[in-house]
């Protein structure tokens, strides 16, 4: 039910109007398209659930609620290359490091962890049951991949395919977002409490915990109203670690140091709506990069500086979003009603080095 209530309220924020956030634009390019891939679900009922990016951003993959995983070139003949057919919804897609290795996450009926590997075509290479999880993540070397379920994260060695820990829930309430570091040391939750836990990814010690279960909506509470359950929907960590990022399902942008516990970075926006999944990625050179408060395009945040800059500003809201592992290219999927029929698209973007700050 918590990923039903959660679903609903994305998809509701989803349809906010225009001009939520209140970034301004820089007036410099910092994002090219390199890819726009239309028609990518299967069928006019496809409905197209989960998206990752390989490292290079040379190929996209998708996954559908019928379980359909299509693999797209980002250049070149846009004809996908189909892997499976299992009876699923594809939740949840990722690319190793290394790009050629691909992992999905299916739920109901034949729900499972697969691997598929590349050699001279995509083969499946392995499966692992699983129960009702939810997001996939490798680590930075790509020898580990962790699950979020539910009511626990696995971490799965690659090579064996063989489930090597189980980390256990830390909040009261069920699982709604994690990440795990690159150098595969910490782990951060988030639960339905509210809470932010990062942790040792080995031996599950807890290191530093945050709420975001206020709310950040402005003025009183109509009367009669309970306050607003807030949970964050996307977390994140830099690549070592010392920082963790949430987005909580008002929008609200915080980015925390893991070792002080000192919140660095404190953005609500007022009219914001819960962001798309996968839409948080911290980059190597420590910026973040994070959905527009509307879901119609991107920014990027200079934590140092407190300041926020938009590198994409879309005319349609996104749905499900990949980010790179370094954070320097990003793919979103968007939607449109055609004819009565339900058409999904894939925007591919790269950063480029223009850079100039608005103030957040």
């Amino acid at each position: 039910m918590v990923l039903v209530r959660t679903l609903l309220a994305l998809a509701v924020c989803g349809m906010a109007a225009v001009g939520c956030s209140h970034d301004a634009p820089s007036g410099l390019p910092v994002a090219t398209r390199i890819a726009t891939l239309d028609d990518v679900n299967s069928s006019a009922r496809g409905y197209v659930e989960s998206l990752a990016l390989a490292p290079d951003a040379g190929l996209v993959a998708t996954g559908e609620r019928g379980g359909q995983i299509r693999v797209w070139a980002t250049a070149g003949e846009p004809t996908p290359v189909s892997l499976g057919n299992y009876q699923q919804a594809v939740i949840d897609l990722a690319f190793s490091p290394g790009g050629r290795v691909l992992a999905s996450l299916g739920r109901h009926v034949e729900g499972a962890l697969r691997l598929w590997r590349f050699d001279d075509r995509w083969v499946e290479a392995a499966s692992l049951p699983m129960g009702r999880c939810l997001a996939l993540r490798f680590d930075g070397s790509g020898a580990r991949l962790a699950v979020l379920c539910e009511s626990e994260v696995l971490i799965v060695d690659v090579a064996s395919v063989q489930e090597v820990s189980r980390v256990p829930n830390p909040h009261r309430e069920v699982l709604t977002a994690f990440d795990l570091s690159a150098d595969g040391r910490r782990l951060v939750t988030a639960g339905h409490d509210g809470e932010v836990t990062v942790r040792d990814a080995v031996t599950a010690t807890p290191v530093r915990s945050f709420s975001v279960k206020q709310s950040r909506r402005p003025g009183p509470l109509p009367r009669g109203l309970e306050p607003p359950e807030v949970w964050a929907v996307v977390v994140a960590l830099s690549g070592d670690g010392t920082r963790a990022a949430a987005v909580t399902i008002e929008g609200t942008v915080y980015v925390w140091d893991v070792a002080t516990g000192k919140k660095l970075f404190d953005h609500a926006d007022g009219e914001a709506g819960g962001p798309p999944l996968g839409s948080l990625r911290f980059g190597r050179d420590g910026g973040l990069i994070a959905p527009l408060g509307d879901r119609f395009g991107m920014r990027r945040i200079d934590v140092s500086s407190k300041a926020s800059q938009i590198v994409v500003s879309a005319p349609k809201a996104y749905g499900t979003v990949a980010i790179s592992d370094d954070a320097t290219a990003f793919a979103a999927v968007t939607s449109s009603v055609n004819g009565g029929r339900l058409s999904y698209a894939v925007e591919v973007w790269r950063m480029t080095a223009a850079m100039k700050l608005a103030r957040d």
